[in-house]
Parts: structure tokens; sequence; C-alpha cells
């Protein structure tokens, strides 16, 4: 293998790894009061989700190739809208929109025919004490089909390993007359950082949540509606 052959198989490689290896910069996902009570009473949903990565690559003929053939596995998992690439005076921005699966599944255990790697799922609390006044909570897993996405990713690199675990911004918004209370944590809300954080929503709400616990551990946030 000649030198420039080895570069471009190096600039190749990182370029997979920046992207799929490590988190997003932020996840942005939308949610109404409207949709969570119809996940409830047992209706199918899927919900906005926007997600952003910075990646420091030449957008060359090889690197043009390699995202065309993650975009083509990534839409057999999510179904997309968009994947969008920008080129700006650092690298390139990647822009991904679509659906995400909302689901109630009072026990917490995802249904083995959920096709998306990652769901919303609400599921009953059953964590009592302080937490009692909150009927639901609502966190961010994996499916069953996870293991198949990754792999589908490795065929293609064997290095290329998608996180479990996204930094997530929620934007929360209340449909007409409904009335939704929530509690959570770990939580930057209006550009301040809060441990505990009780609300309730009359219009709308913007949580960020990521880094720090959220690198081990999915977010959730308890709620009554």
């Amino acid at each position: 293998m000649t030198m420039s052959q080895w570069q471009r198989l190096v600039i190749g490689i990182g370029t997979v790894l920046l992207l799929f290896g490590c988190k997003a910069d932020l996840v942005e996902i939308q949610i109404k009061t409207k949709d969570l009570k119809e996940a409830i009473a047992g209706e199918q949903m899927a919900v906005e989700f926007e997600a952003e990565f910075s990646l420091i690559s030449e957008y060359d003929d090889e690197t043009k190739g390699q995202m065309n053939v993650l975009e083509k596995s990534v839409e057999n998992y999510i179904s997309l809208e968009e994947f969008d690439i920008s080129e700006g005076d650092f690298g390139l921005t990647i822009t991904i929109e679509g659906e995400i699966p909302l689901l109630y599944a009072p026990d917490g255990k995802i249904p083995s025919n959920i096709e998306s790697p990652w769901a919303i799922v609400i599921s009953d609390n059953q964590d009592g004490g302080s937490l009692s006044g909150y009927p639901y909570k609502l966190t961010i897993a994996t499916t069953a089909r996870f293991s198949a996405f990754e792999g589908e990713l490795q065929n293609i690199n064997f290095m290329l390993s998608p996180d479990e675990l996204q930094p997530i911004k929620f934007k929360l918004r209340s449909s007409k007359d409904d009335q939704l209370k929530i509690f959570t944590g770990a939580v930057e809300v209006g550009g301040e950082s809060r441990v505990v954080y009780e609300t309730e929503i009359s219009k709308r709400i913007t949580l960020t949540m990521k880094g720090g616990v959220y690198d081990r551990t999915s977010q959730v946030i308890y709620f009554s509606i």
C-alpha cells in the first residue's frame, strides 16, 4: 500500500468513526401533550427528531461514497426525512431529520416488532415516594433492533459502533387545555443548569440533557397529564 493510499484509508475510517462512533452534537426531539395522550391510549405514534453531527473532513469523492452507503443503511432502520451534508470552514455538518417511535409500555418492555434502533418509551412509574404524584415516566431506550443496526454498520466498517446514549434536547409543548407537570434532574432550562427541576408546562419548554450522568445513563422525565 502506498503512502497516499494509507492516508486515504485513515481519513476514510476517521470520517466514519467521528460520525457514528461518537455521539451527535445534539438530538432535538419535539413532543406534544397530544402525542403523549395518544400513545398512552395505545395509538402507534412517532415524533420528529433532528440530529446534528460535526465532522472534520473534506467532502471528497471518498467521503461522499461512505456517506451514501451509511445513509442507505440508516434508512433500513430509521424513518428519514432528510440526510443533509453541508460544508463549513471547519469541516462538515451532517443533519439527520426523521421520526422516532413514541410508545406506551406499562412495564417498560419494548415490543420486539419496533423497527427503529431507538424508541421513546412511556412506562408506569413504580418508583413511589416523593415521585408518587407522577404516574408516568418517559425515557429513550434502545430496542431489539439496535444490535442488527450496529451489525449492519460494522459490516460497512468493523470499527463502526453507534452510541446507545445520545445528548437530547426535548422540546415539550402543551396542547390546548392539557396540564402537563414534569419532574426531572440534571437538566438545562433557559440557559440555567438545574440539579432537580419540577414545573407545570402551560405552553412550551425546552429541556437540554447532555453530558455528565447522561454519558452513562438515559434521560428520564417523570410526568403527569
